[in-house]
C-alpha cells in the first residue's frame, strides 16, 4: 500500500472514531431526555386514577376529630381544633394526632384503644363512628392521616420532603415539587419505596415509556419515597466547561489531520 493510501486510510479512520465517539456521547444523553418517549398527538392511553386506598401502617400518625353539639365532648376529644395541621411541625403533628402502636392500635379519650391498623381511613373512621355512637349521640367521626409528606432523592434539582397538597399525586408531579431530574439522573431508572406494614417494598419504573400511565406505581401513596438514581456513565461525564473544551479539541484535531491530508496526500 503506497503512502498517500496508508495516510488516507489513517485519517478516515481517525476522523471514524472521533465520529463514533461523537455520536456515543450524544445517543447517551438523548435516550434519556425526554418523558414518555413515543406518545403521540392521536395517543390515547388510559389515565387510571388510584382506586385502591393505602392501608393504614403501624407508626402513621392520624388526625381524630369528634364534632358534637355537646360543647364538653369537643373539648375532650379535640385537643386542639386551632392547630394549622398544613404548617404544623412534625413533633407537634406527633404530639396532636393519635400514633398506631405497635399492636396496631390507638387510643382514644374516653373510648380506649381501636384497632386500625390494616384497615383503610374510609374503614377506620366507620369504625371509629361506631364506637362513638356508643357513648355519645349525635356526634360525627372526623378522621385523617397525618402522613402526609412524600421524600424525593437522588438525582433531582431540590430534594427533599413535600407536603401533599391533594389526597393523590403522581411521581411525576413529584419530581416538579422536586426541580425536575437533573442532568446525571437516569429517567429509566427511578426507584419508588413503600412502607407495607413492617417492611419496605421497592419499584422501579421508566419514566422515559410512555406506558408508566398505565401503571399500578405511577400514583404516589403519603410516606413514599422516590429515588432518581444516577445515570450509569455519570462518574465519566464531564461538566459543561470541560465538555466544550472536549470538543473544541477534537475539532482541532481534525482540522489538523484534514490539513495534514491535503498536505501528504
Amino acid at each position: 500500500m503506497s503512502k498517500n493510501n496508508r495516510r488516507k486510510h489513517t485519517f478516515i479512520i481517525c476522523s471514524a472514531l472521533i465520529i463514533t465517539a461523537l455520536s456515543f456521547f450524544s445517543c447517551t444523553s438523548n435516550k434519556n431526555l425526554v418523558y414518555l418517549r413515543g406518545i403521540q398527538k392521536t395517543d390515547s392511553l388510559a389515565f387510571p386514577k388510584k382506586n385502591v386506598e393505602p392501608q393504614l401502617q403501624i407508626g402513621e400518625v392520624l388526625y381524630v376529630r369528634i364534632i358534637s353539639i355537646n360543647k364538653e365532648i369537643n373539648d375532650l376529644f379535640n385537643l386542639d381544633n386551632n392547630t394549622n395541621l398544613s404548617s404544623a411541625s412534625d413533633a407537634s403533628i406527633s404530639l396532636k394526632g393519635f400514633t398506631i402502636n405497635s399492636r396496631g392500635y390507638i387510643r382514644l379519650p374516653v373510648i380506649d384503644t381501636v384497632h386500625v391498623a390494616g384497615l383503610t381511613l374510609t374503614d377506620a373512621e366507620t369504625v371509629i363512628q361506631e364506637r362513638v355512637d356508643a357513648y355519645f349521640k349525635n356526634a360525627t367521626v372526623i378522621l385523617k392521616s397525618l402522613n402526609t409528606k412524600i421524600s424525593v432523592l437522588g438525582e433531582v434539582n431540590r430534594p427533599g420532603s413535600f407536603v401533599l397538597a391533594k389526597p393523590e399525586i403522581n411521581v411525576l408531579e413529584a419530581l416538579a415539587m422536586a426541580g425536575d431530574v437533573n442532568q446525571y439522573g437516569d429517567k429509566r431508572n427511578v426507584t419508588i419505596i413503600r412502607n407495607a406494614g413492617s417492611d419496605n417494598i421497592s419499584y422501579t419504573i421508566d419514566l422515559t415509556d410512555k406506558n408508566i400511565l398505565k401503571s399500578k406505581e405511577f400514583y404516589l401513596y403519603p410516606s413514599d419515597v422516590v429515588v432518581v438514581n444516577p445515570l450509569s456513565m455519570k462518574a465519566f461525564r464531564l461538566s459543561s466547561p470541560t465538555f466544550s473544551l472536549f470538543f473544541s479539541g477534537l475539532t482541532a484535531l481534525v482540522t489538523t489531520l484534514s490539513f495534514l491530508y491535503s498536505i501528504y496526500k
